[in-house]
């Protein structure tokens, strides 16, 4: 059953890396190659990662298993860090992110927060503490999920004008957040390493971005979790 849906529904996520300070740069040869995604603005992506008792996700990514998943939290915020359109309430995503080898499968909820909640209130909290509940609302969950840690990056959204590929790049990786139960504090300074991904039913780049993949941006298996988890020295 899962073989036939990830084969229906399951995408390619390709992803390189590069010195974040190459960003700029890197948007400037993009605009120009590509179009940006109408659909979706530049933002500053926030995500709370939930782990279990075990660290079962993070240990996952750290062993490179054929089978990976991880439960998270994400909202969107401008890319001064405010909610859009002064908003009080945030649109927000609980998503299952499952990696079958090289395929990947997400599953979606909403939920409509109160954004000063979201910003204010640290990962031990009661609040950030429901956010398993409500995924068991949603989904099976074998085993009881604790907010870990909170990541947040700044994404520009492209799309290859032949193919359709949707395209990201992602700067600015930084810690927001730890729960401080679990992890020691954030650091201060973001990872200094960016990301670029391309999301699409090929596994292969296309064409016109032969350039920036052969010469600017390195593939790698990068996980944004994983990095800044391990960063942490645990």
């Amino acid at each position: 059953m899962l073989a036939k849906v990830l084969e229906e529904e399951g995408e390619f996520e390709l992803k390189y890396t590069f010195p974040d300070l190459l960003s700029a740069a890197i948007e400037g040869w993009l605009a120009i190659t590509c179009k940006k995604d109408e659909t979706y603005p530049e933002s500053r992506v926030q995500s709370i990662y939930l782990e279990t008792a075990d660290k079962k996700s993070y240990q996952e990514k750290v062993n490179s298993d054929f089978f990976k998943t991880k439960f998270r939290v994400r909202w969107y915020e401008t890319k001064d860090g405010e909610p859009y359109a002064g908003a009080s309430q945030a649109p927000v995503f609980l998503e299952k992110k499952m990696k079958i080898g090289s395929k990947r499968l997400k599953r979606r909820w909403t939920a409509s927060i109160d954004f000063n909640e979201l910003k204010d209130n640290n990962l031990s909290s009661t609040f950030h503490g429901d956010w398993y509940r409500i995924f068991a609302e949603h989904t099976q969950v074998a085993s009881y999920l604790q907010p870990f840690i909170q990541i947040s990056y700044t994404r520009k959204r492209f799309v290859d004008k032949r193919t359709g590929t949707r395209l990201s790049l992602d700067s600015n990786i930084r810690i927001e957040k730890t729960n401080s139960q679990l992890l020691p504090p954030p650091p201060r300074m973001a990872l200094g390493t960016g990301v670029f991904e391309m999301k699409s039913k090929n596994n292969d780049p296309p064409a016109a971005l032969a350039f920036l993949t052969s010469n600017v941006v390195s593939k790698a298996r990068f996980s944004k979790y994983e990095r800044c988890v391990s960063s942490l020295g645990i």
